[in-house]
């Protein structure tokens, strides 16, 4: 079975990636973005008849459900929001889910776990269990990966993650146990020169993981690009950019610039 999202079907049992998914998903995040008033109706008009708010300090989210599949959207941050969890004290990694983790994202992760776990158990139909599925942009982003490695630490089936201008969140065991764990199902949106994607820093032992889909200076998602010829394309961007307001990397970390470009490769086909 289908959700309808406009006039694009959510593949509520897609086994690999779907641009479609994408585009859904892309949507589920940047809803994330408003207040619990508005977020219901917004995920209502989706066809997601089920809905609980999650909102703990500074971690906010939403779980949404219909009879086909449940959706976690974490809620992303202001750069400075995300600047102050980038200090050295934060930055330390801990024992997480999976390997070790960015202390100050697992601490944002903790607040709303416990609500997020009922939350799954009361939207989910015991008798045809729906599908389920973690989004995110930003800190949202590294919060939906956190969400997703607990979930299958507690043994759950995650079908989907994908994240848009995430952040690097664990060290290499994490990665790997991620990549090995949702092989072929979580996919992580760059868009060009988005600086957010670049934090917290290689030196101190973080990596990234899940299957890279770069959105070129052009807008092009693309899902084979090396590191030179990603290197070159960041240059473009820049000077494409040289003579507008604004900075490159913010701009490019704008959620609503990841809906745009997906929606266009999703009308043209790619």
């Amino acid at each position: 079975m289908t959700s309808t999202l406009s006039n694009v079907l959510f593949e509520s049992h897609a086994s690999a990636y779907s641009l479609t998914n994408a585009y859904w998903l892309a949507q589920a995040a940047q809803i994330a973005y408003q207040d619990k008033a508005t977020i219901q109706p917004a995920v209502a008009t989706l066809g997601l008849n089920q809905f609980e708010f999650l909102s703990r300090r500074d971690t906010e989210g939403y779980i949404a459900a219909n009879d086909d599949i449940i959706i976690v959207a974490f809620r992303g941050t202001e750069p400075t929001h995300l600047r102050d969890l980038m200090t050295d004290v934060k930055m330390h990694k801990v024992q997480g889910p999976l390997g070790d983790v960015h202390r100050g994202f697992l601490g944002a992760f903790n607040l709303v776990k416990d609500d997020l776990f009922s939350a799954i158990q009361r939207l989910r139909d015991k008798s045809h269990p729906q599908s389920l599925w973690c989004t995110g942009h930003s800190l949202g982003g590294a919060l939906a990966v956190m969400a997703a490695a607990q979930l299958l630490v507690e043994g759950h089936k995650v079908n989907g993650l994908y994240t848009f201008g995430q952040p690097r969140v664990g060290d290499e065991t994490f990665t790997t146990e991620c990549a090995r764990r949702l092989a072929g199902q979580y996919f992580r949106f760059v868009n060009n020169n988005d600086t957010v994607t670049r934090v917290a820093p290689r030196t101190l032992g973080y990596a990234h993981t899940g299957e890279v889909r770069y959105i070129d200076a052009d807008g092009q998602i693309q899902t084979d690009i090396g590191f030179w010829n990603r290197f070159l394309d960041r240059i473009k961007g820049r000077m494409e950019d040289l003579l507008k307001p604004g900075t490159d990397g913010l701009k490019d970390h704008s959620m609503r610039h990841y809906v745009e470009h997906i929606a266009n490769a999703l009308k043209s086909g790619v």
